[in-house]
C-alpha cells in the first residue's frame, strides 16, 4: 500500500477505507441515476477492514504493511524477506526487550559483550548487524539495551540494503517502529511482578485534541534482578509525542525519547577449554576440556558491588509530510540523538595450574577488567519524494531522497590503577589493579577491591563521520501482474579519528578516509492475483573501514568491503488476508572481506581477499488460522561458509563456519482464545550449534526452549501469566570468544493491565 493515491487502482485503494468506499459508491450511483442513457450497473463491492485494537494498531500477528523501505507499502510488494513482529506478539509473550522480541525472527543470533562492547549485539544470517539497528528508519547504532515500551512493530529486512540505508546491512537491518499519536482515546496501565525480583510498570496514554491532532505518552520503569544472582537490569524511560493534521494535506509529528539504564552487567561464564590448539579440530576433552561453556548457567562471576553499566539515550525527532498533489507526497524528517555509556565490567576466565588438572569447584576463575566510556551524537536529516505517474499504460511509483548525517563519537579508553604500588607498571607506564580471583563452585561476588582507583583515562579517540547520500528507486507496474523494481544510491562517506594519549605509550596517529560508493537494488515481481506474489531480487551493500566510526592507519588505506544478496521468494495472503506465508531461497556473500595483513609492522592496506557466503532457505507464517487461533512461526536453514582466507597460516579455516552462525534457527508461537475471558498460548525457540571463532573448536550446543502463557480478561481488566523456559532447558544465548551468556532458567511473570 503506497502512501499516496493511485489513479489506476482507485477502487481497490478506496476499498481499504470503508467510509471513503461507501461515499464513492453513493456518488457513482447518483451519477448513473442522473444519466438516463447509462445502462451499466456497477457490480457489488465487498468492503473489508482489518480489526484494530484500542491503541489503533492491528490486533493480529500479521502485519500487511511495512515501513522498513522508507515508504509504507504492502509486504507483498517488497522483493526481499521481511519479518514484522507486531505489538500483539510482543504483548502475548511479554517481550519487553529488543532481544526478547527478536527471538521471533529466524536467522537472528546474539553476541555477548564483544571486546568490552555493551548493549544489543546481533547477527543476521551469520553477519554482524550491531551497527544496522534503526529507529523509525534512522540509524540507531549506539551501545545500549533497547526496550520495547515505545515500540509498535519490529521489522527485520534481510539482505544487503545500502540502496535504502547507506553503509552496512550485510545480513540485513532491524527497524523499530515507534508508537505514534492517533485519533482516539487510550489510557492503559500495567504492572508486572516476576521471579528473580522482577518488577516493572508501564503506561500508554493517547488523547485526541481537536479534530486532527493528538498527543501520546508512553512511560516505563523496571527494577529487576536475574536468575544469575548479582546481575541486575534496571531501567526507566519516557516517550511523549504529538501529531498535528492527522489525515490532512500537511501532517507533522514531534517526538522525544528519554531512556536510562543502571545495570550490573553480566559477562556470563568462561569456556571450559585450557589451551588454544590451532589447526586441530578434534581435541582430546580429557586434556583440553569440553570446548563448551562452563556448566554453571545460574552462577554469576562478576562483582555486583563494583561493576556497573550506565547508559542514557535522548532522541528528538521532527517529521513533516505534505501532499503536494494527489499523486505526489514530500516528507522531511530530522533526528538528533545523544547517547552516553559508562561501562565497568568483570569478564570471567578459567585458570589451570597444569593442563591436566581436572575442573572442580576449586578451579580458579580470573576476572578481566572491561572499562569503556562512549559519548555519541547522531544528527540526521532525510527528505523523501514519493511520486506516482503513468507513461502510457505503465505505472511508476518513484521514491527519491537525500540523506545528510553527521555522527560523532568520543571513545575513552580507561583503566583502574593499583593504589598499593605493588603491581609493576606496564609498557604504558601505568600500574593496573588486579581484580580478586574466585572459584568455580563458590564465587565471591560481593565487596569492592581495595587496591583499585577510580577509572583514569589512557586514550581518547574523537571520531566524526559524515554521510551525504542520494537515492532513487522506481517500482514499475507493467500491468496488473508484473512489477519491476530498479533502485540506486550514491554515498559519500567521510570519516576521521583524532587520538590523544595519556600514557607513555605512543598514541596512534590521526587518520581519515573518504569513500564514494554506488549501491544497487533490483527485483522482478509476479502477482497473478491478490493472494500470490513471487519475486527474484538482487541487492548490494558496502562496509567501509570506519563503519563503526573509528579506524586505524591500515583501515584508512583500505577500500570498503562489498556484499551482495541473491534471492528468490514467494509470499501468499490466505484466509481473506488474515494469514501471511512467505518463503525464500537466498545467497548472501561478502566478496572482499578485510583480513589482517600477514606482514605486521608495515602500514599498508588490509587484505581484501577474504570471501564468505551464506546459502539458505526461510519459511515463515503469521496471522490467524481462525478467529480464535493465531500463529507466528518460522524456520531458517543456513549453510554459512568461509570461502577464502588470505593468511597462509590460517588456510585451514577455509570451509569452516563463521562464528555465531548456526545451521538452523526456528520459532513457533501460538495462542487460542477459549472464550470471551480466557486465552492460552505457548511456543518454542530452537537454535543449532554455534562456533565461537573461525577455528571451529569451541562452540555453544544446540537447544530448544519452550514458553507458555495464559490470560484472563474482563472488560478493561486483564491478568496475564507468562512462563519462560518451561522445561528448565540449559542453554546459552549470547557468545564471544572468551565467554558465553546463559539463557534464563525457568522463570515466571504476572502482569495486571487496566484500561480506562
Amino acid at each position: 500500500m503506497r502512501e499516496i493515491h493511485k489513479k489506476k487502482s482507485g477502487v481497490r485503494h478506496l476499498a481499504k477505507y470503508p467510509a471513503a468506499a461507501a461515499l464513492f459508491g453513493v456518488v457513482a450511483g447518483g451519477a448513473q441515476a442522473a444519466d438516463a442513457a447509462a445502462e451499466t450497473v456497477l457490480a457489488p463491492v465487498e468492503v473489508k477492514a482489518t480489526a484494530t485494537s484500542q491503541n489503533g494498531t492491528a490486533n493480529t500477528y500479521n502485519a500487511p504493511t511495512v515501513s522498513v523501505g522508507r515508504t509504507t507499502e504492502e509486504a507483498r510488494d517488497v522483493p526481499q524477506s521481511i519479518t514484522s513482529i507486531t505489538q500483539e506478539v510482543m504483548h502475548d509473550q511479554d517481550a519487553n526487550t529488543l532481544k526478547e522480541a527478536l527471538r521471533n525472527a529466524v536467522g537472528v543470533t546474539f553476541n555477548a559483550a564483544e571486546g568490552g562492547a555493551s548493549g544489543d549485539g546481533i547477527r543476521i544470517r551469520g553477519f554482524a548487524a550491531s551497527n544496522d539497528l534503526y529507529l523509525d528508519n534512522f540509524r540507531d547504532s549506539a551501545q545500549y539495551n533497547r526496550d520495547t515500551f515505545n515500540t509498535d512493530t519490529l521489522e527485520v529486512l534481510r539482505g544487503p540494503s545500502s540502496m535504502l540505508y547507506g553503509r552496512g546491512s550485510t545480513g540485513g537491518i532491524v527497524n523499530q517502529v515507534s508508537k505514534k499519536p492517533f485519533l482516539g482515546e487510550l489510557n492503559q496501565l500495567s504492572a508486572t511482578v516476576g521471579t528473580d525480583a522482577y518488577y516493572r510498570a508501564e503506561g500508554d496514554f493517547n488523547k485526541q485534541i481537536g479534530e486532527t491532532s493528538a498527543i501520546r505518552l508512553n512511560v516505563m520503569g523496571q527494577d529487576a534482578g536475574s536468575f544469575r544472582e548479582g546481575a541486575e537490569m534496571n531501567r526507566w524511560g519516557v516517550a511523549p509525542s504529538v501529531s498535528f493534521g492527522i489525515g490532512e494535506q500537511t501532517e507533522a509529528t514531534l517526538s522525544y525519547l528519554h531512556y536510562e539504564e543502571n545495570n550490573v552487567p553480566d559477562y556470563g561464564v568462561p569456556y571450559y577449554r585450557k589451551t588454544a590448539v590451532p589447526n586441530v579440530k578434534n581435541t582430546s576433552s580429557s586434556i583440553y576440556g569440553s570446548n563448551t561453556p562452563l556448566d554453571r548457567v545460574d552462577t554469576f562471576y562478576g562483582l555486583k558491588d563494583f561493576d556497573s553499566e550506565k547508559t542514557q539515550a535522548d532522541v528528538f525527532s521532527v517529521n513533516v509530510q505534505h501532499q503536494i498533489k494527489p499523486n505526489m507526497l514530500i516528507k522531511n524528517a530530522t533526528r538528533y540523538g545523544q547517547y552516553d555509556l559508562d561501562l565497568r565490567a568483570s569478564a570471567p576466565g578459567l585458570l589451570f595450574a597444569n593442563s591436566n588438572d581436572p575442573l572442580t569447584d576449586s578451579t580458579t576463575v580470573t576476572r578481566g577488567r572491561k572499562l569503556r566510556e562512549r559519548n555519541q551524537e547522531i544528527l540526521s536529516n532525510v527528505t523523501d519524494l514519493l511520486w506516482d505517474f503513468d507513461t502510457g499504460t505503465v505505472r511508476h511509483n518513484v521514491l527519491a531522497g537525500v540523506e545528510l548525517t553527521r555522527e560523532t563519537l568520543r571513545s575513552t579508553g580507561r583503566m583502574q590503577l593499583d593504589t598499593t604500588g605493588k603491581v609493576k607498571p606496564g609498557s604504558n607506564g601505568l600500574a593496573g589493579c588486579v581484580l580478586p580471583t574466585t572459584t568455580v563452585g563458590n564465587p565471591n561476588t560481593s565487596g569492592v577491591p581495595a587496591n583499585c582507583s577510580a577509572p583514569v583515562k589512557t586514550v581518547v579517540a574523537d571520531s566524526t563521520a559524515d554521510t551525504v547520500g542520494f537515492y532513487a528507486q522506481d517500482m514499475i507496474e507493467l500491468n496488473t501482474q508484473w512489477k519491476v523494481l530498479l533502485g540506486a544510491r550514491y554515498d559519500r562517506f567521510s570519516a576521521s579519528t583524532e587520538n590523544q594519549s595519556f600514557t607513555k605509550a605512543a598514541a596512534a596517529q590521526n587518520v581519515s578516509r573518504t569513500d564514494n560508493v554506488w549501491s544497487w537494488r533490483t527485483g522482478v515481481i509476479y502477482q497473478p492475483d491478490q493472494q500470490q506474489s513471487y519475486y527474484i531480487s538482487y541487492g548490494t551493500s558496502f562496509n567501509p573501514s570506519a563503519e563503526a566510526y573509528s579506524t586505524d592507519p591500515k583501515g584508512a588505506l583500505t577500500d570498503p568491503e562489498k556484499n551482495a544478496n541473491y534471492e528468490i521468494g514467494a509470499k501468499w495472503n490466505l484466509l481473506d488476508g488474515k494469514l501471511a506465508l512467505r518463503t525464500a531461497l537466498f545467497r548472501t556473500e561478502k566478496t572482499n572481506e578485510r583480513q589482517t595483513d600477514i606482514e605486521p609492522g608495515e602500514v599498508k592496506p588490509y587484505l581484501l581477499s577474504g570471501k564468505r557466503h551464506t546459502d539458505g532457505i526461510e519459511i515463515e507464517g503469521a496471522g490467524q488460522l481462525t478467529d480464535k487461533w493465531q500463529i507466528f512461526a518460522g524456520i531458517a536453514v543456513m549453510d554459512p561458509v568461509i570461502d577464502d582466507v588470505a593468511n597462509p597460516a590460517r588456510k585451514y579455516q577455509e570451509g569452516n563456519r563463521p562464528d555465531n552462525a548456526p545451521t538452523y534457527t526456528g520459532n513457533l508461537w501460538s495462542t487460542y482464545q477459549i472464550d470471551g475471558n480466557w486465552k492460552v498460548g505457548g511456543g518454542m525457540n530452537a537454535m543449532g550449534k554455534r562456533y565461537t571463532n573461525l577455528d571451529n573448536i569451541v562452540y555453544l550446543p544446540s537447544y530448544v526452549r519452550w514458553d507458555a502463557m495464559a490470560e484472563w480478561s474482563h472488560r478493561d481488566l486483564s491478568v496475564q501469566l507468562n512462563i519462560y523456559n518451561l522445561f528448565n532447558t540449559k542453554y546459552y544465548e549470547g557468545l564471544y570468544q572468551g565467554f558465553a551468556v546463559p539463557g534464563t532458567t525457568r522463570a515466571a511473570r504476572v502482569t495486571v493491565g487496566y484500561k480506562f
